[in-house]
């Protein structure tokens, strides 16, 4: 599995991981922030795509 892959894939768990938090406990700072975070995972990973 190719590094981009890897960030993709990570991303998207980030997200679903986020989504079932909220779901729980409410959309709180740090679900904002997993989600942001895993936004950008996926966006790094996308852009090592487009170069490689």
């Amino acid at each position: 599995m190719e590094e981009w892959q890897k960030l993709l894939v990570v991303g998207v768990i980030l997200i679903i991981l986020a989504a079932l938090f909220a779901m729980f406990k409410g959309i709180t700072v740090w679900t904002v922030l997993i989600i942001l975070l895993a936004i950008a995972d996926i966006a790094l990973g996308l852009y090592r795509k487009k170069i490689s």
